[in-house]
């Protein structure tokens, strides 16, 4: 039975090999039903099967009659096309034919040797006949060994991801052309519309080149369009889990979209956070201690009674008609463990918690009186980078606080990025008073202790009695 089975380009669809058979004739291979089982076996050349696929019940197959064809089901032979298509979506947009080694192909299918090699090469053949020259395989001209599997350029790619089942590559990236161009319909706020057809232009051309789309990806890119634009369209101050809901309808899908957010928000509008369309992680604020003064209406504020840190929103700060303070020194504090140390001996001046300055900070840092500005923070890259910034973006001359190079006993060698963070900021204009630290730690390539929190207190706090006696 199974003989003529063979001989008709058929396998027996039957419960038992010597049970009553009906007859199928597939577009390619064998296939073999199996009531049974419940599954269709998908074998070259014989009854092996390559490929399984199980129905939930066998009575989800058709009856048939002896000597009944049909097409088989739209799979793969074996795991070879699969593996072809990997390959081909690996490259480039292509306008030749696209090959491969025939034995590195083998190889990188897991057909190597064995009976695997032989059912695929079997399988290879089969389909290069069927083909219709789309599919073909390159031979030596005179031994006839293949030497080449080739995918031709016209129909090659249509033929091979239709035979898997699978979105070709220039279909993705039609369909991706096409989701940039509806994108660039959408009401984004009226500062940002040239800006944002500009950008959904420029995805639409990357798209159709097979160029890198970062921050979308080849599918599942609408939520992140809808929580984009709706940054964009955002109005007034929120807190970042109720903007989410907002926007998202659901509180913390903001949060999981930020950094692929910002990479797209950075091109179109130059901004590199939400903070600045008003989406906050937290309440804008500054944790103080010292003596301060909030004029606010008819009536003062007076902080310097509180023997401990105080929190200042930034609305209470811009509120405000004035804000003065009889402290001479107002020093900065990176780490806020060192910070609440400072604060427990109440040394008189207005101590301020910071690293990066927030909008708060500035705030209060602009509306403060002239008098002298301290920064204690750690002596690494990092720590050297937040001076800067206090520097530059208060404008403030900040003076750093026993920030100097303390080598280790342990050489803890700089990574890459505060290799290229140090050499930025011994090159900037505004670091010449520190240059000489920093050139250390780079000369050595050893942040040493940079820890602000193992510089003894009693250092920190003759610092600060030398800074009031010299004012004096």
């Amino acid at each position: 039975m199974f003989g003529k089975g063979r001989e008709a380009g058929s396998l027996p669809n039957g419960p038992a090999r010597d049970g009553p058979a009906t007859w199928i004739r597939p577009e390619t291979g064998y296939a073999l039903p199996s009531a049974r089982r419940g599954q269709l076996s998908l074998g070259v050349g014989g009854c092996r099967p390559i490929v399984r696929i199980h129905f939930p019940q066998a009575a989800e197959m058709p009856p048939l009659t002896q000597g009944t064809t049909m097409p088989l089901l739209h799979v793969p032979m074996n795991p070879l096309f699969q593996t072809l298509a990997k390959l081909y979506g690996k490259s480039a947009l292509r306008t030749r034919d696209f090959t491969i080694d025939y034995e590195k192909f083998l190889r990188l299918a897991a057909a190597g040797d064995g009976d695997e090699r032989e059912l695929s090469e079997k399988a290879l053949r089969l389909v290069e006949s069927e083909s219709g020259g789309v599919f073909s395989i390159d031979r030596h001209p005179r031994s006839g060994l293949p030497l080449t599997i080739r995918l031709a350029a016209d129909g090659g790619e249509e033929w091979l991801f239709s035979k898997i089942g699978e979105t070709s590559p220039t279909r993705e990236r039609e369909e991706l052309a096409s989701f940039f161009e509806q994108a660039s319909k959408r009401s984004i706020a009226g500062k940002w519309v040239p800006a944002w057809h500009d950008w959904c232009a420029s995805l639409v051309s990357r798209a159709m080149a097979g160029a890198t789309l970062q921050p979308f990806s080849k599918t599942g890119n609408a939520d992140l369009m809808d929580a984009l634009v709706g940054v964009l369209n955002w109005r007034g101050e929120s807190l970042i889990r109720y903007a989410s809901a907002r926007i998202c309808g659901d509180s913390k899908r903001l949060q999981a979209l930020e950094s692929r957010l910002v990479t797209a928000l950075l091109e179109i509008t130059g901004e590199s956070s939400l903070e600045a369309f008003g989406i906050f992680h937290k309440p804008r604020a500054v944790m103080l201690h010292g003596p301060l003064i909030l004029k606010i209406g008819s009536g003062k504020i007076d902080f310097s009674a509180l023997p401990g840190p105080f929190t200042l929103s930034e609305t209470n700060i811009v509120e405000a008609l004035d804000v003065c303070t009889p402290a001479r020194i107002c020093m900065t504090v990176e780490n806020e463990d060192v910070f609440m140390e400072l604060a427990k001996r109440n040394l008189g001046i207005l101590l301020v918690q910071t690293s990066f300055p927030g909008s708060a900070v500035r705030r209060l840092i602009a509306r403060l009186p002239e008098m002298e500005f301290l920064h204690f923070g750690d002596s690494d890259p990092a720590g050297f980078d937040i001076l800067r910034d206090l520097r530059e973006k208060t404008g403030r001359e900040f003076y750093p606080v026993l920030m100097n190079y303390r080598p280790s006993a342990q050489r803890i060698p700089l990574s890459r990025v505060e290799s290229e963070t140090l050499a930025r900021l011994i090159a900037n204009p505004s670091m010449e008073d520190v240059r000489g630290e920093m050139r250390k730690i780079s000369v050595n390539d050893d942040k040493g202790l940079f820890e602000q929190e193992t510089v003894l207190m009693d250092q920190v706090l003759s610092f600060i009695t030398l800074q009031h006696m010299e004012r004096d």
